[in-house]
């Protein structure tokens, strides 16, 4: 290995595991600085987005659970790295990072286990009057500024009617790692639905309601990261939206919209983005193969492209055969019973925790300190208690530049020296002789060195 050009050996670890790259920092401090180093990471998050390799069903529940796509055959139990209240789901992942829809907010790569922790963000709108709220979120990366980005948005609906009537939109960085009102989105969200977590190319997508007519989802709406600026996308023409459920999502970097009926789902995939004539109707599928009403979320293509992974009703998942039009049940061992989930690739993408993690962990360190300071003496006899000055002194003679580890091994040292009296050696009588006795005990005791060296 060390005859290896330096090239040969960054191009064989961009094509590794997280798992994998994590222990091989272990082998040499310039494999080290290499793995760690933002040009790598980002070397390595390419060659996960264009690979079928290393790709993951990240799996929320009762608990968090990672599936390797290639062979679906265990879920692993992912424990969070963070304390929360209660999580509502995952939303969206972008280049291995998870947005937890907790209480507080979480970014986090469940590979790096790497965390971040969102400050609050309260809504600045007064409420209008007889309305209730709900909030959005979407979760997303800006290429062009490097940022990855979290929206938020509250609408406020009629409490009779439920009719849209104002709503608020903030967006963090995790630049700045701030919340900052935006323009305010001029739209209504899908009634009772999760709504922003379809992100492709630094765009967040949504599903908008006709304020007139509730029922009616009429338009895709895309929000542009970067320009910040609401762009409208047209639905198949095909599509008939009464008497039909629609949601939204993303098929192998493609748009696409799944409409679901009483009597079967229909996925259609726009292959040329933001072209409507570029719509393709993928499949149809209804029953026996899937359970009437089943919500139906595409999840990816199998290793070919034959086959589609369908999650029915966050309750099981099917492989469904393109050409022959059949379905096969997958069993995942471990799987909990019912389930939601994401496709997520490996990276090793940064996430800095929030100045007030740290802030708490210093404070938690520092408690711990004054705790241990505080009890130092409380193991020996009042007797053999040391005033400042003394223990000055034993520090500066037995150990001048170790003061801390000395401060602590004279204390052990002078509580042995009841122990050390009876069998043989200088016995203290009293606080008057205990400078000098201690000297004469720590440089004259081969028990006293044999205690330094176990010690230290």
């Amino acid at each position: 290995m060390p005859n290896l050009p330096f090239e040969l050996i960054e191009d064989i670890l961009r094509r590794l595991p997280v798992k994998s790259l994590k222990r091989f920092r272990a082998v040499a401090k310039t494999w080290c600085y290499l793995i760690e180093s933002d040009n790598f990471i980002n070397l390595h998050l390419r060659q996960s987005l264009i690979s079928t390799s290393h790709r993951n069903l990240i799996i929320g529940g009762l608990g968090v659970y990672s599936v390797d796509l290639e062979t679906l055959d265990k879920a692993h139990v992912i424990k969070p790295p963070f304390y929360y209240k209660s999580v509502d789901g995952i939303s969206n992942s972008c280049n291995g990072i998870v947005l937890v829809m907790s209480d507080p907010l979480v970014l986090w790569n469940t590979f790096s286990r790497e965390y971040m922790t969102l400050p609050n963000c309260s809504t600045e709108m007064q409420a209008p009057f007889e309305s209730y709220g709900k909030v959005a979120y979407g979760f997303g990366y800006d290429s062009e500024s490097d940022d990855y980005k979290v929206v938020r948005v509250a609408e406020f609906r009629h409490k009779i009617t439920h009719i849209w009537m104002a709503s608020e939109t903030k967006i963090f960085s995790l630049r700045s790692k701030s919340w900052r009102r935006i323009g305010d989105f001029p739209y209504a969200l899908p009634f009772l639905r999760g709504n922003w977590r379809v992100h492709l190319n630094g765009v967040m997508h949504t599903l908008v309601e006709d304020p007139e007519e509730i029922e009616a989802a009429a338009v895709i709406m895309a929000f542009n990261l970067r320009t910040e600026k609401h762009t409208p996308i047209m639905l198949p023409s095909e599509i008939r939206i009464r008497g039909v459920d629609v949601s939204l999502d993303v098929l192998d970097g493609c748009l696409c919209v799944v409409c679901t009926s009483r009597h079967r789902v229909v996925i259609w995939v726009m292959k040329e983005y933001g072209v409507r004539k570029s719509w393709m109707k993928l499949l149809t599928i209804s029953p026996p193969l899937i359970e009437r009403n089943d919500i139906v979320k595409p999840l990816t293509y199998s290793r070919d492209g034959a086959k589609v992974l369908l999650n029915c009703d966050d309750k099981r998942l099917l492989w469904y055969d393109l050409a022959n039009h059949t379905a096969e049940e997958v069993v995942v061992e471990g799987f909990p019973f019912v389930f939601y989930a994401e496709v997520c690739v490996e990276s090793l993408v940064k996430l800095d925790n929030s100045v007030a993690e740290v802030k708490k962990k210093v404070q938690r360190k520092e408690k711990r300190k004054g705790k241990i300071r505080s009890t130092r003496d409380d193991f020996l006899s009042e007797g053999f208690k040391l005033d400042p000055l003394v223990k000055q002194n034993i520090v500066t003679s037995v150990y001048p530049r170790k003061s801390n580890k000395a401060l602590c091994l004279c204390e052990i040292q002078i509580f042995w020296l009841q122990e050390a009296g009876s069998s043989g050696d200088e016995e203290l009588t009293g606080k008057s002789s205990l400078n000098s006795s201690v000297n004469l005990f720590v440089h004259g005791s081969s028990k006293a060195a044999l205690l330094v060296e176990l010690v230290i």
